[in-house]
């Protein structure tokens, strides 16, 4: 793929998809190393805004760079999760939008507490199992000043948007990875801010509406038909991934149905379940928390994960598939992302 311009900053690199439009890719090296970017058309947008306001500034910095110095009219938060919420602080003088089911779900993270377990560190025996699992995954970030900032304008319709003569369809999609996705569309430039619907080559779990997410990937292919995708976490990509995406997800829901019974439990489950034509993407035990949601879900119990006994299942599942799998599990380059 060929990029307009590329601004390199320490955390971020910003690749130019279209003319002023900027996808702000992460390396991907665990739950929170999450994509945004920015429209620099008319007031100027930007979507998400990583996980802590150094990561968010980098993006501003970048934005004020191609505007003259400007600011951003407009966030969109593409759903409520921290890695793509938190560094609004940054831009808490545009007009914040979000989906009307953002606040609510932001109530399951804590910033205090994540900001505890960073600075414990993920070997702090002060720490539980889950503690030590997430400390681990947030290494590289700082919440120092952090704050949740709540939204200008909360939606719950589809809506159409112009910065200056450009046009922006903002889709509520939910539930599919949340119960507040966002997906942002150019239909001029043809370039897709997909936010969580789509993971680029990381195994992406559903807190609920895996079967949604399904139709909201077959929205994306069938109609929208994108040119460029900006995914949530991994490289940017075109619709050839999001039909792989959705291929894992209608893998996952058949091979679920074939295996499940009235006493199985999730991890056994997870076990007989056959994901051999995705073992090219990073971190594959993380089927595990998906298939646990559903089978919660199936009957009739709470759905959101465990998180402390969480890391000793993921720990079970990455051995397991590695005798299973063998060599055919591939190591990981995390700045793979960044290659042009």
């Amino acid at each position: 793929m060929q990029y307009r311009s590329i601004i390199q900053k320490p955390r971020v690199k910003f690749f130019e998809v279209a003319d002023g439009v900027f996808a702000g890719i992460s390396p991907y090296r665990g739950i929170s190393w999450a994509n945004a970017g920015f429209i620099n058309k008319g007031g100027g947008l930007v979507y998400d805004t990583f996980f802590d306001l150094f990561h968010a500034q980098e993006m501003r910095d970048a934005f004020k760079e191609v505007s003259n110095g400007g600011s951003p009219a407009y966030v969109v938060n593409s759903h409520y999760n921290s890695d793509h919420t938190w560094g609004n602080k940054v831009f808490e003088e545009a007009c914040i939008i979000m989906h009307k089911e953002a606040a609510r779900e932001r109530l399951t993270e804590n910033i205090a507490w994540m900001d505890s377990v960073i600075k414990r560190g993920k070997n702090s025996p002060e720490s539980t199992q889950g503690e030590q699992f997430f400390a681990a995954e947030f290494e590289g970030f700082d919440l120092e000043g952090v704050e949740w900032v709540h939204p200008n304008i909360e939606i719950k319709d589809d809506i159409n948007m112009r910065l200056g003569d450009t046009e922006v369809m903002i889709y509520n999609v939910a539930p599919a990875h949340s119960d507040s996705d966002l997906l942002l569309w150019m239909p001029k430039e043809k370039v897709l801010f997909a936010g969580d619907v789509v993971f680029n080559g990381c195994t992406a779990y559903s807190e609920e509406g895996t079967l949604n997410w399904i139709k909201v990937l077959d929205r994306i292919i069938d109609d929208i038909k994108p040119e460029i995708v900006v995914p949530g976490h991994g490289a940017i990509c075109g619709l050839d991934f999001v039909k792989e995406q959705r291929d894992y997800l209608l893998n996952l829901i058949s091979e679920f149905n074939k295996h499940y019974n009235d006493e199985i439990d999730s991890l056994s489950l997870t076990k007989e379940i056959d994901i051999s034509r995705f073992l090219h993407w990073i971190q594959p035990e993380r089927l595990y928390v998906t298939v646990d949601i559903l089978l919660k879900s199936k009957r009739g119990l709470p759905s959101l994960p465990n998180w402390n006994e969480v890391p000793t299942k993921l720990e079970d599942m990455k051995a397991f598939l590695s005798e299973k799998y063998g060599d055919q599990i591939k190591p990981w380059d995390p700045m793979s992302v960044w290659q042009v």
